[in-house]
């Protein structure tokens, strides 16, 4: 596949809307914050030999009734920068490994980083202008006021199609016995993300990171449901970092590789300011305990070569395969299995009221180790759930339908036009967003019934 792809296949896809504009969704928290997403359970190696090591993994949703003991930091003092799950994440990425246990002996491992929360700067120096992604020695990280960890999307609901522009999110785990708090605190990025935070390039791996995926329209049971898309096949791959300054690494960015295609789905805040009620309305459930092993066998291109410049996936480590029953997590016991309602009753009550949409998003996935920790290889099972929310016409003022910044007569026209003649209207104003600018009472479609409204609008300032 053309490393052009994402950019052709974007500009196939997104060039039918003008009012398509990118879109920062924030990583929600605030479930079970310092807490594993699930009960430990034993998993033994297979075929073996070697003894069973604990997943703490679970159904992999926080905020349901499987939740775990608390997330301790493992590692060698001083405490890290951010507690292990500080901000109780709802998205979170999975990763299998092996640890040798004497001569052929293995147990099973599942490392998982809890992500959301302030972005970071590894200069440490929040006045310079400039935000490093790569440590810098001698220098401590810092959390930037203010921000928030985001994945960027696009949806063009004309053409029913997806787009991933951007990654940025800081993440936490529980470390490592014998290694300093470094190691514990993460950052994840979209593949080609600069060191100094450069826009992502284009991707290294096209046929994994398409970067595009597809919408479709979710009626539910009764076909009334409205404002509720499927997401499918939209492919990524995330780069994870630590803050250690290490020569083992050196100043790159993707020492961790995830890739996968997400499915999942997309919700909008109705006319009347609430989220549909999702539980009983067919969304089904989630992956797990899926084990995505279509890549087994495939070769992809490394980060940067200091263990090679490809890596080939693998089931597993020798004597301990992924592909065994209980390496893809639970299924989802709580509220039937049903997702809508985990979506109702945790994800909703997190999401803030300025948010008008919500993005759940997971994979089961596969990835590259390209440090040299003997216990994560090029393997399956590297897999994410991301949730998050945002505010889809951040930036657009309503009823300001030429986008001059003011609402006043001079939209009167412009707002005819919309009404009259979407096309010619997103042509004259491509800078406008006929949801955001138009659909003055939010009813999803730009008519006769916004002209009431938007004489309130010019009328009542």
């Amino acid at each position: 596949m053309s490393a052009l792809r994402y950019t052709s296949a974007a500009i196939a896809l997104f060039s039918v809307a003008a009012s398509v504009s990118a879109e920062r969704y924030f990583l929600l928290t605030g479930a079970d914050a310092r807490l594993y997403p699930g009960t430990a359970r034993n998993v033994a190696p297979v075929p073996g030999p070697g003894f069973p090591g604990q997943f703490s993994d679970g159904d992999r949703l926080a905020g349901t009734a499987d939740r775990g003991a608390t997330v301790n930091y493992l590692g060698n003092p001083p405490q890290p920068l951010i507690q292990p799950n500080a901000y109780g994440s709802l998205s979170m990425l999975y990763r299998r490994g092996s640890i040798p246990a004497g001569g052929p002996n293995l147990v099973p491992l599942e490392g998982i980083e809890f992500l959301g929360g302030p972005l970071l700067d590894l200069d440490g120096d929040a006045a310079n202008g400039v935000r490093s992604l790569v440590p810098v020695s001698g220098q401590t990280p810092i959390l930037i006021g203010g921000s928030d960890s985001y994945v960027e999307l696009t949806f063009n609901l004309d053409a029913l199609a997806a787009a991933l522009l951007d990654f940025d999110a800081t993440g936490t785990n529980e470390g490592a016995p014998g290694f300093g708090p470094a190691l514990a605190t993460i950052i994840v990025n979209l593949s080609g993300t600069g060191t100094q935070n450069e826009p992502p390039a284009a991707a290294i791996n096209p046929t994994a990171d398409t970067r595009v995926g597809t919408l479709a329209p979710h009626a539910g049971v009764g076909g009334a449901l409205s404002g509720v898309y499927r997401i499918q096949d939209l492919g990524y791959e995330l780069w994870e970092d630590t803050i250690l300054d290490s020569p083992s690494t050196g100043p790159f960015l993707g020492t961790l590789q995830y890739m996968g295609a997400w499915r999942g789905w997309m919700i909008e805040r109705g006319a009347g300011g609430s989220f549909p009620v999702l539980s009983g309305q067919g969304l089904g459930s989630t992956l797990w305990p899926l084990i995505n092993t279509s890549q087994v066998g495939n070769t992809f291109n490394t980060a940067y070569p200091i263990a090679g410049t490809t890596a080939t996936i693998a089931t597993g480590i020798n004597g301990d395969q992924y592909t065994a029953a209980g390496n893809g997590g639970l299924a989802l016991a709580d509220f039937g299995g049903d997702l809508g309602a985990y979506i109702d009753n945790v994800v909703v009550p997190l999401t803030p009221g300025s948010a008008d949409r919500i993005v759940y998003l997971e994979a089961g996935g596969w990835g590259i180790n390209n440090s040299f920790d003997p216990l994560f290889a090029d393997t399956i099972c590297y897999d994410s759930v991301i949730i998050a929310a945002g505010d889809s016409c951040e930036g657009y003022v309503r009823c300001d339908a030429n986008c001059d910044g003011a609402v006043n007569i001079l939209d009167i026209n412009p707002l005819v036009l919309a009404i009259s003649d979407a096309a010619a209207y997103q042509a004259m104003f491509p800078a406008c967003s006929l949801r955001c600018n138009t659909d003055i009472n939010g009813d999803g479609a730009t008519n006769v019934l916004d002209i009431n409204p938007f004489v309130d609008c010019i009328l009542l300032p």
